[in-house]
């Protein structure tokens, strides 16, 4: 799980304000554009769905763009102060609703959603178990498509981190990966398929983002 300093952090009001400020910056814009350029990829395969899981939700940001493909959205996330943003951003919103919970403990029967999409959490949860728990529920609670990110353990900057690390020249923590062969493992132990799973960047960013159906 993530870190409890960091999960209190995140939850207060203050918090929220400052992961909105945190995307009017130059490299989050970057990001926001390569993430937005995949996406509208994967959104010419999928076409248009009736409903979806936006987890963590954040203050809402990529509500709009799911709801542009035809869904009605669930806002879900930790930080109560984050879900109630999304009332204030997008005053207007027909939602499908919105809760407060865990990314590995979702409170939603399986196949609810037609989409669940993640984006931006399981590098932040700082239990190998909790990360692979989180990808596993998003594939119980999705019925048809799973769209979500991870920090790839092979990633460039995750092997320079390791290695500043253990050098000694820095006082970070290694990433919160996982593999990419271990992620679709469990896809397939889930009756999923991977059908895309890009580097966001090849250098500058360990992230993958991931494409997935169901089977059956």
């Amino acid at each position: 799980m993530t870190l409890p300093e960091r999960l209190a952090q995140y939850n207060a009001s203050e918090g929220a304000e400052e992961y909105l400020d945190e995307y009017t910056k130059f490299h989050r814009k970057l990001s926001d554009k390569r993430e937005h350029k995949l996406l509208d990829r994967y959104f010419a395969r999928i076409g248009q769905i009736e409903s979806a899981l936006d987890l963590p939700c954040g203050w809402g940001r990529y509500m709009p763009y799911l709801s542009e493909h035809g869904a009605k959205v669930l806002e879900a996330d930790y930080s109560g102060s984050m879900v109630r943003k999304v009332a204030e951003v997008f005053p207007k919103a027909e939602l499908l609703g919105r809760m407060r919970c865990f990314g590995h403990r979702i409170p939603l029967q399986d196949r609810a959603v037609a989409l669940a999409f993640s984006m931006r959490l399981s590098h932040h949860l700082a239990d190998p178990q909790v990360r692979r728990e989180h990808i596993q529920e998003l594939f119980r609670v999705a019925d048809r498509w799973a769209i979500f990110s991870y920090f790839d353990t092979a990633s460039l900057k995750n092997k320079i981190r390791v290695m500043r690390t253990k050098m000694g020249l820095s006082k970070k923590h290694p990433k919160n990966t996982l593999g990419r062969q271990e992620v679709r493992t469990m896809a397939a132990e889930a009756g999923w398929e991977i059908l895309e799973d890009p580097m966001l960047f090849v250098i500058g960013s360990g992230h993958r983002l991931v494409l997935a159906r169901r089977k059956a």
